[in-house]
């Protein structure tokens, strides 16, 4: 299935890049997840393997219930968020897009990006994450989420840009580079 991008392309329009999510941006969900489904297997431990009788663990088995289904709601509504949205450069834009059921866009034209700001922690340095902050003529401020290697994705940008001014004669990817 295509994707937002790829549904809006213009003719001679081709993309670029796609930024991907640090493995840090599910670092807590997971880890949420994982909590709630060991206390789960704690309980069943307890009952099964100890032999622990259900009455003296009703109580646990309630709390780890609840657990498991807040750690597997919070993992869900993490990976749907993953899943939905797109962070592309193109020949000829930036697009961030979020959304399942409704959509939430921000598109700039590359001529439009007036400036790229990295915000990375010496967390962020040494495990390599960042987020990156646009600005543009007429579009305001994009604000994207923590990404995988944010200097390799404004490199991209600013090689599409000098690609655009020199009338497009490459695509500005230097992928193969890193």
């Amino acid at each position: 299935m295509a994707g937002y991008v790829e549904k809006t392309l213009a003719t001679d329009e081709k993309i670029i890049h796609r930024a991907n999510f640090n493995w840090t941006y599910s670092f807590f969900p997971v880890m949420w997840f994982a909590l709630g489904v060991s206390a789960l297997a704690l309980i069943a431990f307890a009952q099964f393997a100890g032999g622990v009788a259900y009455e003296e663990l009703q109580v646990g088995w309630w709390s780890a219930g609840v657990a498991g289904a807040a750690g597997a709601m919070i993992l869900v509504n993490h990976l749907i968020i993953l899943v939905t949205t797109e962070i592309v450069v193109t020949t000829y834009r930036f697009v961030y897009k979020r959304g399942l059921i409704s959509r939430n866009t921000q598109e700039v034209s590359l001529s439009k990006i007036e400036e790229i700001t990295l915000r990375q922690s010496v967390w962020g340095r040494l495990l390599g994450f960042g987020q990156l902050v646009l600005r543009g003529t007429g579009v305001g401020v994009i604000e994207l989420p923590t990404l995988d290697n944010p200097i390799h994705l404004r490199r991209i940008i600013e090689n599409a840009r000098s690609a655009l001014r020199r009338g497009g004669k490459d695509s500005g990817d230097d992928d193969d580079n890193d």
